[in-house]
């Protein structure tokens, strides 16, 4: 890939395919990054028995399966929020499902008002 085909200097070719197959990929990872916070706030309200102290290892391998959880759910189940993030930084097209805003917020609602997401403001544990 030539980059001179895709960015010159004061124009970037927005339409070419290139250009959107990378704006897809980097709004499928950002959405994967919010995710995967909201995936951490979950982890972060399991009482902990204290019986067997975490070690490095764990934590590291948690985070690193946190965060393959949250790619796996950008890209699948909750694809609707990289679409939305895709459509609003310029994207073309949307190729297996049609832009829904509404979708993306009813997951996420549902999952407050069941109480399976609880999210904690970390400076004054509410």
């Amino acid at each position: 890939m030539k980059l001179n085909n895709v960015i010159q200097p004061g124009r970037i070719d927005t339409s070419s395919q290139e250009y959107q197959a990378k704006l897809r990929k980097v709004s499928e990872e950002f959405a994967a990054w919010y995710i995967y916070e909201i995936f951490k706030k979950m982890y972060n309200t399991i009482p902990k028995s204290g019986l067997i102290q975490e070690g490095f290892g764990e934590r590291w391998f948690r985070e690193m399966l946190l965060q393959q959880y949250a790619l796996k759910a950008a890209r699948t189940d909750l694809r609707s929020i990289s679409d939305m993030i895709y459509k609003s930084l310029g994207g073309k097209k949307i190729q297996k499902q049609q832009f829904d805003r509404s979708e993306s917020l009813k997951i996420l609602n549902s999952l407050l008002s069941s109480g399976k997401l609880v999210l904690k403001d970390d400076k004054h544990g509410q």
